[in-house]
């Protein structure tokens, strides 16, 4: 699969995690657009239409799980992944907020490229 064209916004409100998870897709050849919280990632969301949103699920203010239902609402992508260091516990919360997958933390480059790029994540041209 083409990456380059592939764009991922990224919520994340611990900066460390935020800077080394995207180092990281960057690194794979993904665009990623990085913010610290649900409200920029509905922004970010309204301005790029990224093909896989991938959301901490504990932000302040608006948390992963509003967020991921405010974007299905609004059509802004076709994927969203849920990232948390709430293991398996978060799972029930993940699939009724509508995400497609859950990726633990820490969790393996291999593991979150393959969720995000799922068959259905197709880049949009």
């Amino acid at each position: 699969m083409e990456t380059k064209s592939f764009r991922v916004v990224y919520a994340e409100d611990d900066a460390l995690v935020r800077a080394g998870v995207a180092q990281m897709l960057v690194a794979h050849g993904l665009a990623v657009h990085e913010c610290s919280n649900g409200d920029e990632a509905l922004r970010l969301c309204s301005v790029f239409r990224p093909d896989a949103v991938l959301l901490d699920l504990s932000m302040p203010d608006v948390d992963g799980c509003e967020a991921a239902r405010r974007i299905r609402e609004q059509g802004y992508t076709n994927r969203l992944i849920a990232l948390t260091g709430r293991g398996e516990a978060a799972l029930e919360a993940a699939a009724r907020a509508g995400f497609d997958a859950l990726v633990c933390k820490p969790s393996s480059a291999a593991t979150l490229l393959s969720a995000l790029r799922a068959p259905e994540a197709v880049p949009a041209d």
